[in-house]
């Protein structure tokens, strides 16, 4: 035997709802992963000016080689160019980046994003050049927040 089920409701509102519902879902969610964006790339630059994310010190060699070329002490600081190509960019209504923009090269040719992929990864695992993580650290900070920010954008939708 059949069974049928009989809708009750007014499912025409409701669908006038979720029609509305879903470019307001897709404005809302672009303004908050702008934000967040934001909020990771101040961060990021926050790290890098305070040197508080326990990176291991330069070598004494290598410290005193960036003194005498006038460069600065600061880890993950030079002349300055990583710091000053840290961006965000987003893709789409659903996502987006912070990162070291791509073909930035150092006065010595040096690609900036291969620099910043060193000290996060170091393909000497650490031995020669010792991992000064800065990504990662500050994603897995930010993350409780950038959660609570993409749970509340269906809220905010359905509370207009």
């Amino acid at each position: 035997m059949a069974r049928s089920v009989e809708l009750k409701g007014d499912w025409a509102r409701l669908k006038q709802v979720l029609d509305h519902a879903s470019p307001a879902i897709k404005r809302e969610s672009r303004r908050a992963i702008g934000r967040q964006l934001k909020r990771v790339e101040a961060k990021v630059l926050g790290h890098i000016d305070a040197q508080d994310l326990e990176w291991q010190e330069l070598s004494k060699g290598y410290a005193e080689r960036k003194e005498a070329a006038g460069l600065s002490p600061d880890i993950l600081r030079a002349s300055n160019q990583m710091y000053s190509n840290i961006t965000t960019a987003q893709e789409s209504d659903f996502s987006g980046a912070v990162g070291v923009m791509r073909g930035v090269k150092t006065k010595e040719g040096d690609d900036v994003t291969d620099i910043a992929l060193i000290h996060e990864q170091p393909e000497d695992d650490g031995k020669i050049i010792p991992a000064r993580k800065l990504w990662k650290p500050t994603y897995e900070e930010m993350k409780p927040g950038i959660e609570a920010a993409l749970k509340g954008i269906a809220i905010e939708v359905f509370k207009k």
